[in-house]
Protein backbone atom coordinates (compact mmCIF):
# COMPACT_ATOMS: atom_id res chain seq x y z
CA UNK A 1 0.00 0.00 0.00
CA UNK A 2 0.64 3.19 -0.45
CA UNK A 3 0.95 4.39 3.15
CA UNK A 4 3.64 1.72 3.99
CA UNK A 5 6.07 3.57 2.21
CA UNK A 6 8.03 6.63 3.64
CA UNK A 7 7.42 9.80 1.74
CA UNK A 8 11.02 10.41 1.51
CA UNK A 9 11.81 7.24 -0.24
CA UNK A 10 8.61 7.96 -2.17
CA UNK A 11 9.91 11.07 -3.48
CA UNK A 12 13.20 10.06 -4.12
CA UNK A 13 11.28 7.54 -6.97
CA UNK A 14 8.39 10.23 -8.28
CA UNK A 15 8.39 13.59 -10.01
CA UNK A 16 5.39 16.15 -10.08
CA UNK A 17 4.59 18.57 -12.50
CA UNK A 18 1.81 21.18 -11.89
CA UNK A 19 -0.45 23.74 -13.38
CA UNK A 20 1.15 25.76 -10.90
CA UNK A 21 4.84 24.37 -10.55
CA UNK A 22 6.99 26.66 -8.70
CA UNK A 23 10.03 28.87 -9.75
CA UNK A 24 12.06 30.17 -7.68
CA UNK A 25 13.44 33.66 -6.96
CA UNK A 26 17.03 32.88 -8.42
CA UNK A 27 18.91 31.84 -11.70
CA UNK A 28 17.90 29.73 -14.80
CA UNK A 29 20.61 27.53 -13.64
CA UNK A 30 19.00 27.50 -9.88
CA UNK A 31 15.86 26.63 -10.98
CA UNK A 32 17.26 23.59 -12.81
CA UNK A 33 19.80 22.22 -10.55
CA UNK A 34 17.05 21.92 -6.90
CA UNK A 35 16.12 18.51 -9.58
CA UNK A 36 19.59 17.41 -9.29
CA UNK A 37 22.59 19.33 -7.78
CA UNK A 38 25.48 17.17 -9.57
CA UNK A 39 23.71 17.71 -12.63
CA UNK A 40 26.55 18.19 -15.92
CA UNK A 41 26.40 20.98 -18.56
CA UNK A 42 25.07 18.53 -20.61
CA UNK A 43 22.29 17.12 -18.73
CA UNK A 44 20.96 20.68 -17.96
CA UNK A 45 21.62 21.14 -21.99
CA UNK A 46 19.85 18.31 -22.87
CA UNK A 47 16.39 18.38 -20.55
CA UNK A 48 16.76 22.22 -21.72
CA UNK A 49 15.62 20.61 -25.56
CA UNK A 50 13.66 18.07 -24.30
CA UNK A 51 11.47 20.90 -22.68
CA UNK A 52 12.52 22.76 -25.85
CA UNK A 53 13.77 25.60 -23.85
CA UNK A 54 17.41 25.86 -24.49
CA UNK A 55 17.05 27.70 -27.97
CA UNK A 56 14.92 30.48 -25.84
CA UNK A 57 17.64 30.40 -22.60
CA UNK A 58 20.67 30.40 -25.19
CA UNK A 59 19.17 33.74 -26.74
CA UNK A 60 19.13 35.42 -23.38
CA UNK A 61 22.17 37.27 -22.88
CA UNK A 62 22.87 35.48 -19.61
CA UNK A 63 22.18 32.38 -20.33
CA UNK A 64 21.53 30.51 -17.53
CA UNK A 65 22.81 32.72 -15.50
CA UNK A 66 19.65 34.48 -16.32
CA UNK A 67 17.79 35.97 -12.86
CA UNK A 68 13.93 34.88 -12.13
CA UNK A 69 11.98 37.03 -10.57
CA UNK A 70 9.76 34.68 -7.32
CA UNK A 71 7.56 32.43 -9.21
CA UNK A 72 8.61 33.15 -12.32
CA UNK A 73 6.74 36.31 -13.07
CA UNK A 74 9.45 37.34 -15.89
CA UNK A 75 8.28 34.46 -17.31
CA UNK A 76 5.41 33.86 -19.53
CA UNK A 77 3.30 30.82 -18.92
CA UNK A 78 4.97 28.89 -21.46
CA UNK A 79 8.33 29.65 -20.48
CA UNK A 80 7.72 28.49 -16.46
CA UNK A 81 5.99 25.18 -17.57
CA UNK A 82 8.87 24.46 -19.78
CA UNK A 83 11.49 25.34 -16.83
CA UNK A 84 9.58 22.96 -14.65
CA UNK A 85 9.32 20.39 -17.29
CA UNK A 86 13.09 20.67 -17.72
CA UNK A 87 13.56 20.37 -14.11
CA UNK A 88 11.29 17.08 -13.83
CA UNK A 89 13.48 15.89 -16.47
CA UNK A 90 16.77 16.32 -14.80
CA UNK A 91 15.89 14.95 -11.50
CA UNK A 92 15.49 11.50 -13.93
CA UNK A 93 12.89 9.97 -11.32
CA UNK A 94 10.98 6.48 -12.50
CA UNK A 95 7.76 8.07 -12.49
CA UNK A 96 6.06 11.61 -13.13
CA UNK A 97 3.12 12.57 -12.48
CA UNK A 98 1.80 15.92 -14.50
CA UNK A 99 -1.41 17.41 -12.82
CA UNK A 100 -3.81 20.01 -15.22
CA UNK A 101 0.38 20.66 -16.27
CA UNK A 102 -1.17 22.58 -19.26
CA UNK A 103 -4.16 24.30 -17.50
CA UNK A 104 -2.65 27.80 -17.67
CA UNK A 105 -0.88 27.58 -20.65
CA UNK A 106 -1.72 29.08 -25.01
CA UNK A 107 -2.61 26.32 -26.92
CA UNK A 108 1.20 26.01 -28.96
CA UNK A 109 3.15 25.54 -25.28
CA UNK A 110 0.67 22.60 -24.49
CA UNK A 111 0.95 20.88 -27.24
CA UNK A 112 4.56 20.80 -27.47
CA UNK A 113 4.36 20.37 -23.66
CA UNK A 114 2.23 16.95 -24.55
CA UNK A 115 4.54 15.67 -27.03
CA UNK A 116 7.29 15.77 -24.63
CA UNK A 117 5.20 14.01 -21.95
CA UNK A 118 4.60 11.39 -24.28
CA UNK A 119 7.91 11.22 -25.50
CA UNK A 120 8.47 10.53 -21.84
CA UNK A 121 5.95 7.85 -21.38
CA UNK A 122 7.89 5.84 -23.67
CA UNK A 123 11.27 5.41 -21.05
CA UNK A 124 9.16 6.29 -17.87
CA UNK A 125 5.71 6.11 -15.36
CA UNK A 126 3.83 8.79 -16.58
CA UNK A 127 0.76 9.50 -14.51
CA UNK A 128 -1.42 12.26 -16.64
CA UNK A 129 -4.10 14.40 -14.96
CA UNK A 130 -6.02 16.27 -17.40
CA UNK A 131 -9.81 17.75 -17.65
CA UNK A 132 -8.92 17.78 -21.41
CA UNK A 133 -9.51 14.86 -22.99
CA UNK A 134 -7.57 15.56 -26.25
CA UNK A 135 -4.38 15.10 -24.37
CA UNK A 136 -5.11 11.68 -22.82
CA UNK A 137 -6.05 10.23 -26.18
CA UNK A 138 -2.73 8.46 -26.34
CA UNK A 139 -2.70 6.98 -23.06
CA UNK A 140 -1.97 3.38 -22.63
CA UNK A 141 -5.35 3.27 -20.00
CA UNK A 142 -7.59 5.83 -18.91
CA UNK A 143 -9.42 5.90 -15.60
CA UNK A 144 -12.24 8.49 -15.73
CA UNK A 145 -13.34 9.88 -12.53
CA UNK A 146 -16.83 10.75 -11.72
CA UNK A 147 -17.23 11.96 -7.73
CA UNK A 148 -14.52 10.53 -6.92
CA UNK A 149 -14.41 7.43 -8.09
CA UNK A 150 -12.95 5.27 -10.91
CA UNK A 151 -16.43 5.51 -13.48
CA UNK A 152 -14.69 3.84 -16.15
CA UNK A 153 -11.42 2.85 -17.69
CA UNK A 154 -9.68 1.86 -20.77
CA UNK A 155 -8.32 3.07 -23.96
CA UNK A 156 -9.24 6.11 -26.04
CA UNK A 157 -10.47 4.01 -28.70
CA UNK A 158 -12.66 1.73 -26.20
CA UNK A 159 -13.97 4.26 -23.98
CA UNK A 160 -16.39 5.88 -26.27
CA UNK A 161 -18.42 2.41 -27.45
CA UNK A 162 -19.61 1.95 -23.79
CA UNK A 163 -21.78 5.08 -23.78
CA UNK A 164 -20.91 6.21 -20.51
CA UNK A 165 -18.83 9.18 -18.63
CA UNK A 166 -15.92 9.32 -20.82
CA UNK A 167 -17.91 9.24 -24.40
CA UNK A 168 -20.54 12.30 -22.50
CA UNK A 169 -17.41 14.69 -21.90
CA UNK A 170 -15.66 13.68 -25.14
CA UNK A 171 -18.16 14.67 -27.18
CA UNK A 172 -19.38 18.07 -25.28
CA UNK A 173 -15.60 18.98 -25.93
CA UNK A 174 -15.39 18.18 -29.21
CA UNK A 175 -18.21 20.52 -29.34
CA UNK A 176 -17.00 23.21 -27.49
CA UNK A 177 -13.53 23.25 -29.36
CA UNK A 178 -15.23 22.77 -33.04
CA UNK A 179 -17.56 26.01 -31.88
CA UNK A 180 -14.15 27.98 -30.51
CA UNK A 181 -12.65 27.28 -34.01
CA UNK A 182 -16.40 28.57 -35.79
CA UNK A 183 -16.44 31.48 -34.03
CA UNK A 184 -12.48 32.71 -34.28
Amino acid sequence: RLSDIAPEELYRHVSLLSAHSHIFKGTLRDNLLMANPAATMDEIEQALKTARLYDFVMSLPNGLETEVAENGSSLSGGQKQRLALARVILANRQAIIFDEATSNIDVESENEIMERVYELAKTKTVILISHRLANVTGADNIYVLESGNVAECGTHEELPDRHGVYEKLWNAQQELESFGKETA
